[in-house]
């Protein structure tokens, strides 16, 4: 996860289908879907967390931006409520929140989605306490 207390260019929350392939790793596919249980400020968000198969070791991506009261799952509106809050709020603060799982040797790719939605549904109770709205 990475926090900004202020957004600029070129220090900002960017897109995992730019760092990912950045790193090396391929994204096989991006889909979305929502987290049974996972809530932020006490609501399910408002988008569904990407799933993002990376070839390499398999491994799952889920990711979403929390920024100034919203959960976004799109990058160009990420930036578009970063210009609009700036603009009206005088405000650029906001998280990326990435939890990543690789696959064990001996288990299947659903094992380790189990176990990555598991730490969300943990997780993000707590990001309420830490990310301001």
């Amino acid at each position: 996860m990475a926090y900004y207390d202020s957004q600029r260019k070129g220090q900002s929350a960017h897109s995992l289908r730019s760092c990912i392939p950045g790193g090396g790793w391929e994204i096989v596919s991006l889909t979305q879907r929502r987290i049974d249980g996972v809530e932020v400020d006490g609501e399910p968000p408002a988008c569904e967390p990407h799933r993002d198969p990376v070839r390499g070791p398999e491994a799952l991506a889920n990711y979403w931006f929390q920024q100034r009261g919203r959960v976004i799952d799109n990058e160009h509106l990420v930036k578009w409520y970063l210009f609009w809050d700036a603009l009206t709020r005088n405000r650029s603060d906001g998280a990326l929140v990435r939890l990543t799982s690789v696959a064990r040797p001996s288990e299947d790719v659903d094992e380790a989605d189990r176990r990555l939605s598991a730490f969300a549904r943990d997780l993000a109770s707590l990001l309420d306490r830490h990310i301001p709205n």
